[in-house]
C-alpha cells in the first residue's frame, strides 16, 4: 500500500512526518500534491546535499533541505535523548532530533543563521542573551535522568562556533557532541572564557565588569569556584589540543591544534596573573 497522509495535519502529526522523512526521497512522490507542498515547505527538497562549512563543522555534516544530516557517534544515543528532552521542556534554542535516515545518519532540524569561528565581538545585549540561553538550557536538564545525579547536563563547548546568530541576535546552540552530566559552573566558566576572550588584549577591569554582569544574568553566585573552573576548562582544552597536535590523523586538525597550544597557554597565564582582580571585582555581587 502506498503511504498516504493527505488527510492528516502535518504539523500536529510529527511522528508520521518523521517516519516519512527518514525514508527515501521518492516516497513523497506518493503523497497528494497538497501534502507534498506542505512536506517540502516544512523540510525542504531532500534531493540535494550541501556540505556545511564554517565554524568547526565535523566531517560528513551536510544540509539536506531544511535538515542537517550527521554521522552517528558513540555519544549519539545520549544526544538524541537530550534533544528530545529539550523539545519536551520547550527549550527552543537547540536543533530538534527527527530520526535516522536511510544512510544511518541522524536527522536534525537546520537552524538559519551563522555560527562564527573567526574573531568576533559581541555586544553586551548579545552576551546577556547567550547567558540566559545557557541558564535556560541548564534549567531544562536539572533533575533529569540524563543528569545522572549531577546538577545538570553540560554542553561542554558553548562557544561562538557553536552558537547560531540570526539577525544579530543569538538564537541557538548547536553541536551537542560533547554533552555529558556535569555542573553548571563548568559550562558557565567555559562560556566566559570563549566569549569574553579571556587572555586577549582587553583590559582586565573591563573583563571583570563583564564577568560580574554575566554572573548576575545567569544567577551564578558561587564565586569561590569560578576562577578555578575557568582554569580547569582551559587546562582541559590545552591537554586536548596538545594531544591532537601530535596524534590526530587529520592534518587540518593537527595544524589547528598546534596553532592553539601557545595561545591557550598564554590565556591560562593571564587568568592566573589577574586572578586577584577578577575575584575582588566579583565580591561586590554577593
Amino acid at each position: 500500500m502506498k503511504p498516504e497522509i493527505a488527510k492528516v495535519d502535518l504539523l500536529t502529526h510529527m511522528d508520521k512526518l518523521r517516519w516519512a522523512f527518514a525514508r527515501k526521497p521518492d516516497r513523497i512522490e506518493h503523497f497528494s500534491q497538497e501534502v507534498k507542498k506542505k512536506f517540502i515547505k516544512v523540510f525542504g527538497n531532500e534531493s540535494l546535499e550541501t556540505q556545511l562549512v564554517g565554524g568547526r563543522t565535523a566531517t560528513g555534516v551536510v544540509r539536506v533541505g531544511n535538515t542537517v544530516r550527521r554521522p552517528v557517534g558513540p555519544n549519539s544515543e545520549f544526544i538524541h535523548t537530550l534533544l528530545k528532552l529539550l523539545e519536551e521542556k520547550g527549550f527552543d534554542h537547540a536543533p530538534r532530533f527527527l530520526g535516522i535516515d536511510e544512510k544511518g545518519r541522524e536527522i536534525l532540524t537546520f537552524i538559519e543563521g551563522e555560527a562564527h569561528h573567526e574573531e568576533m565581538s559581541l555586544t553586551e545585549g548579545q552576551l546577556i542573551n547567550i547567558a540566559q540561553m545557557l541558564r535556560d538550557f541548564h534549567d531544562a536538564t536539572a533533575g533529569s535522568e540524563l543528569a545522572q545525579g549531577k546538577e545538570v547536563v553540560c554542553h561542554n563547548d558553548v562557544a561562538p562556533w557553536n552558537t547560531i546568530i540570526q539577525n544579530d541576535m543569538p538564537i541557538a546552540f548547536i553541536d551537542f557532541n560533547d554533552a555529558t552530566p556535569g555542573n553548571r559552573v563548568d559550562d558557565f566558566a567555559y562560556f566566559l572564557w570563549t566569549f569574553l576572550k579571556l587572555g586577549s588584549d582587553i583590559p582586565v577591569n573591563v573583563q571583570a565588569t563583564k564577568i560580574r554582569k554575566l554572573c548576575e544574568v545567569y544567577g551564578f553566585t558561587d564565586k569561590d569556584k569560578l576562577i578555578d573552573a575557568i582554569l580547569e576548562q582551559q587546562e582541559k582544552i590545552l591537554a586536548k589540543r596538545e594531544m591532537l597536535a601530535s596524534n590526530s590523523e587529520a592534518q587540518e586538525s593537527r595544524e589547528f591544534s598546534a596553532s592553539r597550544v601557545s595561545m591557550i597557554r598564554s590565556e591560562i597565564e593571564w587568568v592566573k596573573a589577574n586572578r586577584s582582580i577578577l575575584e575582588a571585582t566579583n565580591i561586590s555581587l554577593f
